[in-house]
């Protein structure tokens, strides 16, 4: 059998899922600078094409024979992208390893979510508490010192005005300098120079498991925290492999290191590869009680993100066990939550309560690749946030919903349906979306696995 016969249908949509986000997702990088007009019809287009691609490759459906047919003309194409991407990402994934095991964390971050989970990681270490409001003024201005590669969050507020438009880099960099030089002059003697136009207890927007989960990594000698997410990464890849049928297993690695998002908007620039270990753990083995419910409260603990899953992974066990279980499992699930939680709960509990909802009641600026990106390219007129809240519930309703009906049909395609309502949210970041393509290409193994021959035929 010739190369190009071997890359199935689902595969393809996959690649070309992840290909779609990748490009967008690195136009977007910039801050939507200079995407305006037909590049954010562009965007926003592409961006639901790519979240589509992924979806119809979870779909445990035949394509119509016709579709078949025009992609076997095109599989060529399709092998051709595949390899490539995977050699980009391979690239890539090779930069972030010597990043992470051999260039010093102060070259290496280039977020504030990265900077803060190191920093809070090595306060815990030193018995101190991060989300204690004069704990955390203090260390983010160290941090902001510590990395200086690293730019704060811009709030719509002070020196950044209320506008919608999203401030350049240069402009982030000077204030944030008036900033530190504020900190470091007279902190108490002289009001913010700013205006708020950054918040410090933006250092501890997650919840606790953000920063624990580092703790060990830190207290062991590393440098940084970012061999972690490099260890889960070639975890996870190697999984992914394993749980493939064996006549697929060389396509899924291809297909895996293809998936170009995950490595560039989640090793260095965020942790979501950290959720999608708790969430594949907590889906794959939903069979148990206790290691599903455990991962997903874990996950639920480590950042928000992991808490759009936890609907869909109930509601699963609702249908599937009864609704007795399903109330079992959130209740271990409550409870696996807060157990590191706890601490922080009991020693300052106004200010953990209030970091969870910071990244929905801090004044951001709208940004992103969704729908968000007609409005920041000027072609939708500027909405408040909390219509884009209301968009981003309704969709969520709506997959719920639609997984409830039609479950014996959806199965694993539940994991792409908990990131569809991102694409409606005010901010609709590229790292919202890196890992989309390995649940699809889990999904699609799994529809695989299901085929009596083992033949990866579709």
């Amino acid at each position: 059998m010739r190369l190009h016969l071997a890359l199935a249908a689902r595969y393809a949509l996959v690649v070309l899922g992840a290909a779609l986000l990748a490009f967008e997702g690195y136009n977007s990088v910039g801050l939507g600078v200079g995407v305006a007009g037909v590049g954010a019809i562009r965007m926003a287009l592409d961006t639901a094409l790519g979240l589509a691609a992924l979806l119809v490759a979870s779909l445990p459906l035949r394509a119509p024979d016709g579709w078949l047919r025009a992609y076997r003309r095109l599989r060529g194409l399709a092998v051709a992208a595949t390899l490539a991407l995977a050699i980009l990402s391979s690239l890539a994934l090779i930069g972030v390893a010597y990043d992470a095991l051999l260039v010093a964390p102060s070259h290496v971050y280039v977020t504030d979510v990265v900077a803060f989970s190191d920093e809070n990681a090595r306060l815990t270490l030193n018995g101190q508490n991060p989300y204690d409001p004069a704990t955390s003024r203090a260390a983010f201005a160290h941090t902001l010192r510590r990395f200086p590669g690293v730019t704060p969050s811009p709030l719509r507020r002070g020196a950044f005005g209320t506008g919608e438009a999203y401030p350049s880099h240069a402009r982030i960099v000077a204030v944030e300098r008036a900033y530190l030089h504020w900190q470091a002059t007279q902190p108490t003697q002289a009001p913010d120079p700013t205006g708020g136009a950054f918040d410090p207890a933006t250092t501890h927007s997650y919840p606790a498991l953000s920063f624990l989960l580092y703790a060990p990594l830190i207290w062991a000698g590393a440098p940084g925290i970012l061999p972690l997410h490099l260890a889960v990464y070639l975890a996870l890849l190697v999984w992914l492999i394993a749980q493939a049928p064996p006549s697929a297993r060389f396509w899924t690695a291809l297909v895996a290191l293809a998936a170009l998002p995950l490595t560039l908007f989640s090793l260095l620039a965020d942790a979501e590869v950290i959720c999608l270990a708790f969430v594949l753990l907590a889906w794959h083995y939903r069979q148990s009680r206790w290691i599903s419910a455990v991962a997903l409260g874990l996950g639920c603990a480590f950042k928000q993100y992991c808490w759009l899953f936890a609907p869909f992974i109930l509601l699963d066990a609702w249908i599937t066990y009864g609704w007795r279980e399903a109330l079992r499992r959130a209740g271990l699930t409550l409870a696996v939550f807060l157990a590191p939680n706890l601490p922080y709960i009991i020693l300052t509990p106004g200010p953990w309560f209030s970091s969870l909802w910071l990244p929905i009641t801090e004044p951001l600026f709208p940004h992103g690749m969704g729908l968000v990106a007609l409005t920041t390219g000027g072609l939708l007129p500027n909405a408040p946030a909390s219509l884009y809240g209301a968009l981003t519930a309704l969709a969520l309703l709506g997959a719920l919903v639609a997984f409830a009906r039609w479950h014996g049909t959806l199965r694993e395609a539940a994991l792409l349906l908990a990131l569809l309502p991102l694409y409606f949210a005010f901010r609709s970041q590229p790292n919202y979306f890196s890992i989309a393509p390995w649940l699809a290409l889990y999904a699609a193994n799994r529809v695989y696995a299901r085929v009596k021959t083992g033949a990866v035929s579709s």
